[in-house]
């Protein structure tokens, strides 16, 4: 059946690129990794064994920031994707985009009040709805405002100090309950807390990848450099010495610059480092996988994260809803090391890896991402999946 590649509806199987779904999946899991080290709850550093002190550091290093930052530059894409295949209807196209993130808005409102107070889809949903500005942009006036957004927080964090602003207070620690109750109260401190803090100071660097990844779409990065050995390379010969500097002067810095005078100067200085170093990680990342697809017997070897990349939405509400629970019946928040939290992450692949190969090998679309086109594109979805199969 013929598709016109500009019609509003979802992506077709086989237009499909290999390389996004395999770093969409690499995202999903290293985003778990991220939450089953840092997010539930350690013992004091000073009891950790050498072992918890190596993967704590290697998990700073490797994967703090990377893989979210990959998850929204790839959100970004694929917004401007759908807008690219809505370009016959443009009112279709506004109401679809609509749609879609009023139902990622509900879905992360829900998982984050009931299983996850850290969710990224309440964020992304309401980023996802200003990103319409973005439509009629020229790609100019695009890296101008991811300049721009990129530094607004330390415009903030000036202004805060300047004025004598207070952030908004840390919860306190959680309650040592297992009951689900008391779980849920403490989760919507943290849920206040967030929504307080971030939209200041963390929505504007991601609403900046998410723009960048709109212009990567524009330009075609990512079929090019899924194709292209030397765009590859290139990337990764720019990203990967720009990370091990930056990351090195960060640490040179840390014990070198200790004048408490310049302790605003320093934060902002060190803070853009930190970021300058983990958005290039990420982008050395994206360089290697797009190297080891373009070998021809790799995108099928890595079919395992290419399944769990195409079931991202349902993987990532499924890490919440496997592990609140156990660390609720066992009693394990606030006793995860980070050899234990390496452990339980790896655990969770275990069962996710497994479950995305067995769904995709008999559903088009992950159970969550089904319902999400069904809201979003209406019957019309169902009859063309139909058609699709068909034809």
């Amino acid at each position: 059946m013929a598709v016109d590649p500009s019609e509003v509806r979802p992506l077709s199987g086989a237009e499909r690129l290999a390389l996004v779904d395999v770093l969409r999946g690499v995202a999903i899991l290293g985003v778990l990794l991220a939450y089953t080290l840092w997010s539930l709850g350690s013992p004091p550093s000073a009891t950790w064994s050498r072992t918890d002190v190596v993967i704590d550091t290697l998990g700073s290093y490797l994967v703090d920031t990377k893989f979210i930052s990959i998850f929204a530059f790839l959100f970004g894409v694929g917004t401007a994707q759908q807008w690219r295949r809505g370009e016959s209807d443009p009112r279709r196209r506004t109401s679809v985009h609509v749609r879609r993130m009023l139902f990622l808005l509900a879905a992360g409102v829900l998982h984050a009040t009931l299983i996850r107070n850290g969710d990224i889809l309440a964020p992304y949903a309401i980023l996802g709805l200003i990103l319409l500005t973005a439509r009629r942009v020229s790609n100019r006036q695009l890296l101008v405002a991811i300049v721009v957004l990129a530094l607004l927080p330390y415009a903030l964090q000036t202004a805060y100090h300047a004025f004598g602003w207070k952030v908004a207070d840390r919860p306190a620690g959680g309650s040592d309950s297992a009951a689900w109750t008391h779980y849920w109260i403490d989760n919507f401190d943290w849920v206040r807390y967030w929504a307080l803090t971030n939209p200041q100071f963390q929505w504007p660097r991601i609403l900046a990848v998410m723009l960048a990844g709109v212009l990567a779409d524009r330009t075609r990065f990512m079929p090019r450099i899924a194709a292209d050995r030397q765009l590859a390379l290139r990337l990764l010969a720019v990203a990967l010495p720009l990370a091990v500097v930056a990351k090195s002067c960060s640490m040179l810095l840390v014990s070198r610059w200790t004048d408490p005078h310049a302790a605003l100067a320093r934060g902002i200085v060190m803070n853009q480092l930190y970021y300058i170093a983990a958005w290039s990680l990420a982008a050395v990342y994206v360089a290697l996988f797009a190297l080891i697809c373009q070998r021809p017997a790799w995108p099928a070897r890595l079919s395992w994260l290419r399944v769990v990349g195409r079931m991202a939405f349902t993987n990532y509400l499924l890490q919440g809803l496997l592990v609140v629970p156990i660390c609720l019946a066992f009693g394990l928040f606030d006793t995860i090391t980070p050899t234990r939290g390496l452990l339980f992450a790896l655990g969770v692949m275990a069962i996710q890896i497994p479950f995305s190969t067995w769904w995709l090998g008999r559903f088009e679309y992950g159970p969550i991402e089904w319902l999400w086109r069904r809201v979003t594109y209406g019957s019309a979805f169902a009859k063309r999946a139909t058609q699709l199969s068909i034809g």
